[in-house]
């Protein structure tokens, strides 16, 4: 079966694939290589094996586009299941000595303005 136009495997090869990159992640972890270094040895085991299995060529580009499609998708379908947090607000600070100034003045009549130039002004 040929591969299709944008270069993902056949679909009965999709479980055969992820199955046998977890193995191979976890061989190349068992032979001690690390990083990328085994990232790049479990993909290159993974096409290997998923080509006898295909009867054709199957490119390591192909099962690395599948790799992602998968952890893309799991990525979806865990933030779909979490439930929302709502964000943390800060508490209120305490009024500061110059607001409670400010709320008296108001509450007594006697407002502070600008505009009002030194009629608006009382002295306590």
């Amino acid at each position: 079966m040929p591969t299709p136009p944008h270069g993902t495997p056949d679909r009965g090869l999709k479980p055969f694939i992820l199955a046998i990159h977890r193995e191979a992640l976890e061989t190349a972890a068992a032979k001690g290589l690390t990083g990328t270094l085994a990232q790049v040895a479990a993909l290159q085991d993974t096409a290997s094996l998923a080509s006898a299995k295909a009867g054709r060529i199957v490119t390591e580009e192909e099962v690395m586009r599948l790799l992602l499609r998968e952890r893309r998708a799991r990525k979806i379908r865990e933030a779909a299941e979490a439930v929302p947090v709502p964000p943390v607000r800060k508490p209120a600070a305490a009024p500061s000595r110059f607001r409670l100034g400010r709320w008296r003045a108001v509450a007594m009549g006697v407002v502070h303005s600008a505009s009002a130039g030194l009629t608006g002004k009382v002295r306590l």
